[in-house]
């Protein structure tokens, strides 16, 4: 009983850091292909909005925030479950 709660704690920990990373690779590659498709635009559009498109969104921002918290706590549970893990065994 004890290892089925360490092993939920594993899963939960590894689908939090996975979809961290699934996050971040999300909003960094919307921001890349955005940049490099407005920056053939440079000597063609006015350089205010140029500036205004370049800059990462505020959806992007969230994302790159949401992915971070999301791949930190996975970390904290993978920790968690590791020393809960070793203590279950040490004692039982």
């Amino acid at each position: 009983m004890k290892n089925a709660s360490v092993r939920r704690v594993y899963a939960v920990g590894s689908a939090l850091v996975l979809l961290g990373i699934g996050f971040v690779f999300t909003a960094l590659s919307s921001y890349f292909i955005r940049y490099s498709q407005v920056d053939s635009l440079i000597g063609s559009i006015d350089n205010d909005l140029y500036l205004r498109l370049s800059q990462m969104f505020a959806a992007e921002k969230a994302l790159l925030t949401l992915g971070g918290i999301a791949f930190s706590a996975g970390i904290v549970l993978a920790i968690f479950g590791t020393v809960r893990f070793r203590h279950h065994t040490a004692v039982g």
